[in-house]
C-alpha cells in the first residue's frame, strides 16, 4: 500500500510543483518552467480536448481530487482494522453520554463573558 501511495504522490507533487512554478513564471533560467511553455502546454491540451486552454487546469484539479478520494478510500479500507475500532468507540462515547458525566463537564466549564466586571 505504501508503494501505491508513493506512486500516487510522486506524479501529483511533480505536476503541481511544475504548475505552480510555471504559472508564476519562476523559471530558474530554463524554458521548462517558463510561462510560455505553461501556456503552450495548456493550449495544446485544450485543443485536443476541444475546450479553452484556461479551463484545462481546473479539469486537471478536479481529476486529481477524484483520484485522491479514490486512493484515500482504498487506503482507509485497507487500514480499517487500525482506525475503525477507535472511531466506533469515539462515536459511541459521543452519543451515549451518561448524565453524571455531562453534569460534571458542565460544572467544570468556564463561564462565558468577561472574567472581571467593568465596574
Amino acid at each position: 500500500m505504501r508503494i501505491i501511495l508513493a506512486l500516487w504522490a510522486a506524479p501529483m507533487f511533480l505536476f503541481w510543483s511544475w504548475y505552480a512554478l510555471s504559472a508564476n513564471d519562476i523559471s530558474f533560467g530554463t524554458a521548462f518552467f517558463s510561462r510560455d511553455i505553461h501556456d503552450l502546454v495548456f493550449n495544446l491540451y485544450g485543443k485536443v480536448l476541444g475546450v479553452p486552454g484556461d479551463q484545462v487546469p481546473a479539469m486537471i484539479a478536479s481529476a486529481c481530487a477524484f483520484d485522491t478520494a479514490i486512493v484515500f478510500a482504498i487506503a482507509a479500507f485497507r487500514w480499517r482494522a487500525a482506525w475503525f475500532p477507535q472511531t466506533r468507540e469515539w462515536v459511541r462515547s459521543q452519543f451515549n453520554r451518561d448524565e453524571s458525566r455531562a453534569t460534571a463537564d458542565e460544572a467544570t466549564a468556564l463561564p462565558y463573558g468577561p472574567a472581571q466586571s467593568a465596574e
